[in-house]
């Protein structure tokens, strides 16, 4: 917020209704030795014409790239202009949390829509208000698959989920005494079934698998379902770009008993890498396990339709010990972006901005391979992002693409041994001809 709106004349009328002389009396409560005895180490007081200067010449200092072939979690997508002016109408500024349905029907119904795309896009029956962001509803996911399962303790992951979420995984997971993470590895860029076969033990509560994984490619789930549903495990699918769902069938479609990730890509922008947007649906009957809170469709005493808060399992609304999680609120205006996109993209519009995507990133591995070079990673169907092998040197081949305004692919050697000199590319509807021609001629002169 630009302007506070606060004279001195108003400061002096809040503190006589308060009862106080000045706003330090306020911190009576605090002991003496306890407060600061000097001024804040703050720069001066600058005009806004100032301020605003010294932003633009720090936003100066950033590189324009004209191209982006950058993914890994962070996608470049078209956002319509008519998003960002519905948001900014002023009801959904003001909105907070919809816990008076009588005058929250606005909030209470949007996020039941989005509810119900999310459960359109995923192939199952319930969603939550949303989450934060992908790590973390990943992270709530693997929570709830084992509250479902009760005495099972074990949560196996594939290798190919993003490192990112790995990490938030282990961070939340391994306070939790007795819960364990056991990795299973790859083949070919996609779970190896052999070794998640192995170790699908009686103890395991499920198994969580990259739709598309981290490398880009896409797993087989309906084959590991049939795995995972043998030995009594669920099987929790987690998506890094939600772009896919316009491409890919519903993981609930086709064996996940839960599906989480990350949906910013529908209709938020990058926005120097937040707020993302955290999704989770789940099949009717593990509901009551959904961590934050559903919103439901009713009638009112005069038949009317409403919106209600239906299930609210956070600590805030019952007893701690009963609480499925500690997430306080939900993403609700990223959630209404996402809302608003995807009912402006309709079914076909989401069919056909994947279809772009999916196009435009076999013209660029095409392109890249007429290189002899660059060869590729992996065999396994991808969607917009994949790995080629570079025979050279990324760092010279990186910093020439940085020189010329365009933004490559990420270098894959800091994760794994094995994918030294791998470079992770991405392509989406944004992305054009001439500009992948473009990084063709660049690339040609390193390699």
């Amino acid at each position: 917020m630009r302007y506070l709106p606060s004279a001195p004349s108003e400061d002096r009328a809040l503190l006589d209704a308060i009862g106080v002389q000045r706003a330090e009396d306020l911190l009576g409560g605090v002991p003496s030795e306890l407060r600061l005895k000097r001024e804040l180490n703050l720069p001066g007081h600058l005009s806004e014409q100032e301020v605003l200067r010294q932003l633009e010449a720090l936003a100066a200092r950033n590189t324009p790239f004209q191209a982006r072939f950058l993914g890994a979690g962070a996608y470049d997508h078209f956002v319509p202009t008519a998003i960002d002016m519905m948001v900014s109408r002023e009801e959904w500024f003001t909105a907070y949390t919809p816990y008076q349905p009588e005058v929250s029907q606005g909030t209470l119904q949007h996020i039941f829509e989005y509810q119900t795309l999310i459960c359109d896009v995923t192939g199952l029956e319930v969603s939550n208000a949303s989450l934060y962001d992908g790590g973390t509803s990943t992270v709530e996911a693997a929570l709830m698959a084992v509250r479902l399962q009760k005495k099972r303790n074990t949560i196996l992951i594939s290798q190919g989920l993003h490192p990112h979420y790995q990490e938030v995984l282990c961070t939340n997971i391994t306070p939790h005494e007795g819960l364990k993470l056991v990795t299973v590895a790859l083949k070919d860029g996609v779970t190896d079934m052999e070794d998640l076969k192995s170790k699908l033990t009686p103890d395991v509560a499920c198994f969580l698998a990259g739709y598309p994984n981290f490398l880009g490619c896409v797993e087989d789930l309906t084959a590991i379902s049939a795995l995972t549903k043998a030995a009594g495990a669920l099987l929790v699918s987690v998506t890094q770009e939600a772009m896919a769902f316009g491409w890919l069938e519903g993981p609930g479609k086709v064996g996940a008993d839960v599906a989480c990730g990350e949906a910013m890509s529908f209709g938020n922008k990058l926005s120097w890498g937040g707020p993302y947007l955290g999704f989770i649906a789940v099949r009717d009957a593990h509901k009551r396990e959904m961590p934050g809170r559903i919103i439901g469709q009713t009638k009112d005493l005069d038949g009317k339709t409403g919106y209600v808060l239906t299930l609210a399992s956070r600590e805030q609304h019952i007893r701690r010990d009963k609480a499925t999680s500690n997430i306080c609120s939900n993403q609700g205006l990223v959630a209404l972006r996402a809302n608003i996109f995807l009912q402006l993209a309709g079914p076909e519009g989401l069919k056909g901005l994947a279809e772009q995507n999916a196009a435009k990133a076999q013209y660029l591995q095409s392109r890249l391979l007429e290189n002899p070079k660059f060869k590729a990673a992996f065999t396994a169907p991808f969607f917009n992002e994949f790995v080629t092998r570079f025979n050279g040197d990324v760092k010279q081949l990186q910093a020439t693409c940085e020189k010329e305004g365009i933004l490559p692919g990420l270098d894959l050697s800091p994760y794994a041994e094995n994918l030294k000199n791998c470079i992770l590319w991405c392509a989406t509807e944004t992305t054009t001809r001439e500009q992948i021609d473009r990084l063709i001629a660049v690339v040609s002169r390193v390699a």
